[in-house]
This record gives C-alpha cells, structure tokens and sequence, in this order.
C-alpha cells in the first residue's frame, strides 16, 4: 500500500499525493469501524449464549434450579474461554457490557453496533448508568429520577461519541455523571467504599505491581508515611537507594509485616539450582563427557513456581533468608523432580508441594491460577479405587476441580499430568506449545 503512495510526476495515475492519502485515510477509518462492529457483536454474542446456557441448563449440568443455572452460566464460560483463548472472566465482563448497555443504554449501543463506540467506552458509561440506578426499595418517583437521568446519561454519550477523543469523552462523562447523581456526599462516599479493593499485575524481570482503591484520607496518611520514612532513611551516608526505591521496599515490608509479631507467613516456591548458590551459573569448566554435554545448555534460571525466572542474585538473597528448606533431588540434566519421600495415606504435604513444583499452575489446560491455591485430585477417584500417589494426583483449582465433578465437561488427563477438556458442546482442549 505504502508503494502506491508515489509523487504525483512519477505516478502512473493522475490521483495527488493528498486524496492517496485520503485514500489510505478512508480504508484507516474503515477498519476502525469494522473493528468495533465486530467487537460490539462478539460481545453480544457471548451475553446471547449465557442467557441461553440459563435458560437450558442441562447442557452443562443435570442440578435444577437456581443453582443449575449458575453452573450452566460458569459452563457455558469455560467452554468459551477454551475455545477462543479468553480468560473467563473478561468474557464475563464483555457480557455484562452488552447485556447492561442493550438494556439501559439503548442509542449508546446502537452507536457501538454501528461501529462508532468502541466497548471500553461503552463500558465506562455503564458503570455510571450503575451509579445512577435507584436502589432496592427506592420509591416510584426515585425510580423515574434514576430513569431518566440514565435516559439524559445515554442520548449525551450517544451523541459525544461520534466527534469526542476518548480523553474528552471521559472528562464529559465524569462531569455529567457529578450533575446527574443527586445522591448526597456521604452516601456516594459509602457506595463507592464498597468497590475498595486491591489489585496485583505481574510484569517483566521478576517485577509486579502493587495498586490499591482506598480512602482519600488513608491514601494521604499512607503517602506521608511512606514520605516521612523515607526522608528519614535517606539521611544515612550508607544509604544508597534513591526516594522511590526506598518507599517501594518500606511499602512491601510493612504489607509482609516484617519484624512484628503479625508477620504472614506465607509459603512461596522458589527453585534454586545449587549452580547459582555456588556463583557459577553454568556448568562450563567441568570435566569428562557429562560435563562436556552439560556445558552446552543454558545456564539454569531459579523459578518462582507458578509465575517464571527470578534473577540469580534474588534466588540467593531469598535461600540465605530462609529459616528452613525441603530438599528435593532434580535431575541436572532436564531439571525435573526425581524423587521427593511420601509415608502417609492421604495425600500429603510432601505430596502437595511436590504437585506445586511440578505443575506451578491448574493442571487444566489454558488455567493460570496458581497451583500453590489449588484442590488436589484423584484423577481415577478415590471412590472407585484410585490411589492416593503421586501418579495419579494433579492440582485443579477449585472452580475446575467443581466442574470435573458436578457438570458434563471431560477432564481426561494425559500421560505428562496435564489435562485435556471435553466440553458438552463438542469441543476438546488442545495443549499449549512446548516453550
């Protein structure tokens, strides 16, 4: 496309440089409508097969009731998320969206059909028509309020959308959401406390970040402390760290508690190579055949089970830390656990932790969450003569260890301990690549 784009004295049409760019700029707009039509009736389509999950719950489940359907609308979620690669709960989320806008926000929803809203607007706009609701019990002449400033809170968006930045668009919101909710002070205060919460991304180079919805009023108290702190700690002339480096460790520490009585103690899996302990890193500079063929791998990397690679440095700080250790027998060569004991008849601690570091996450495929919060599970059940060894144990999270045993999905486990899922719907998990 780019080479069409020649200078008006070498091109072999009469078309300017300015309406080729017109061109360009026309099938750049295009594509942004195609997108958010196609994005808006993807959503659609999920909120479409939820309600029909709960209205035929016996696709997924043979319970009845209320509860059925519940389970059929967890159901028809992980059928989605296995089918198109999508968390459950951002799908959740996308349903919600087009449900909540087709209903309350009628012209804003034609607007994203159309292809002129895109759904993280869409989606701000519900959350303020959410804010705007009357509550349980409110009054006929509370209701009709809250209707109709939802009614005002569409037709302005609807419109604002065709010609307003996404930065504009939300300045707009914000303003006409203050004028529109009538509430008091205090009790908006108090709905919004309901939404406090914290929340953990985990990023690049053994990093993640930490962000918490709190009071105004706590968030000051925590910034002067950490401030105040921090200013102090600096003062040292041994001190190297700079402010923020500073606040950082002081906010992790006093979370963990470090030094009071109340410190958690929480079990965190962190493989470390004696490699790394003994500061080589690699195997180079050893002798004989094994040697030599150990010599060519890669340098083995400690492990944060579960979430990946830690940095030598940190895998030895958190080993010295350590007030004790289990010792488990890896192969150097492929890295992979040999042998860890087992006496008992349940499983056991040793077993738990062994299943941990060797899975890290859910056994299912496609599941990230972690295997350390997982239920342990027979895969041929203990009812019907399996046995509790290591062989015939997996971690599946509690949502999927609910589904393996209550509704009609497959979970069929493989000769590695992973675990293929065949849905009601026909549909069968395929395992992640090898990496």
């Amino acid at each position: 496309m780019i080479d069409d784009l020649k200078h008006p004295e070498t091109s072999s049409t009469s078309v300017s440089m300015e309406e080729s760019l017109g061109f360009l700029f026309d099938d750049l707009q295009g594509d942004q409508f195609a997108a958010i039509r196609h994005d808006a009736r993807r959503a659609a389509g999920i909120a479409e097969a939820i309600e029909i999950a709960r209205l035929h719950p016996y696709v997924y489940t043979d319970i009845v009731g209320r509860d059925g359907e519940d389970l059929a609308e967890r159901g028809v979620l992980l059928d989605l998320s296995l089918r198109l690669n999508v968390a459950e709960q951002t799908l959740r989320s996308l349903a919600h969206t087009a449900s909540s806008a087709s209903e309350s926000l009628p012209w804003l929803w034609r607007r994203a059909l159309d292809g002129f809203a895109p759904l993280v607007l869409v989606e701000a706009v519900v959350a303020g028509a959410a804010r705007l609701r009357a509550p349980i019990g409110a009054s006929h002449e509370e209701i009709a309020e809250a209707e109709s400033a939802i009614a005002e809170l569409d037709a302005a968006t609807s419109e604002w959308v065709l010609s307003c930045t996404r930065a504009a668009f939300r300045a707009r919101l914000k303003r006409l959401l203050e004028r529109l909710d009538t509430r008091r002070s205090e009790v908006r205060h108090a709905a919004a406390m309901r939404d406090r919460r914290v929340c953990i991304e985990h990023v690049d180079d053994g990093m993640s970040w930490v962000s918490a919805l709190v009071p105004t009023v706590d968030a000051v108290a925590l910034g002067r402390r950490l401030n105040a702190t921090a200013q102090a700690t600096s003062r040292d002339a041994r001190e190297l760290r700079t402010r923020d480096q500073i606040r950082a460790d002081l906010f992790a520490s006093w979370l963990k508690g470090e030094g009071t009585p109340t410190a958690v103690k929480t079990k965190v899996f962190v493989t470390v190579p004696v490699s790394l302990l003994a500061g080589t890193g690699t195997t180079a500079g050893a002798r004989g055949d094994l040697a030599a063929r150990l010599a060519a791998l890669p340098r083995e990397d400690a492990e944060l089970v579960g979430h990946g690679p830690i940095d030598p440095l940190t895998a030895a700080q958190i080993f010295s830390d350590a007030k004790a250790f289990h010792r488990v027998v890896t192969d150097p060569v492929r890295g992979v656990v040999l042998h860890m004991d087992r006496r008992t008849y349940r499983p056991t601690k040793a077993q738990r932790d062994w299943l941990i570091l060797r899975f890290g996450r859910c056994a299912r495929d496609g599941c990230t969450r972690l295997a350390l919060d997982a239920d342990i599970d027979h895969d041929r059940p203990w009812a019907l003569g399996g046995k509790t060894d290591e062989d015939n144990l997996r971690p599946l999270c509690p949502p999927d260890h609910q589904h393996r045993h209550i509704t009609k999905f497959r979970f069929i486990t493989r000769s590695d301990g992973t675990v293929r899922v065949e849905t009601p719907t026909g549909y069968a998990s395929s395992a992640p690549p090898p990496f």
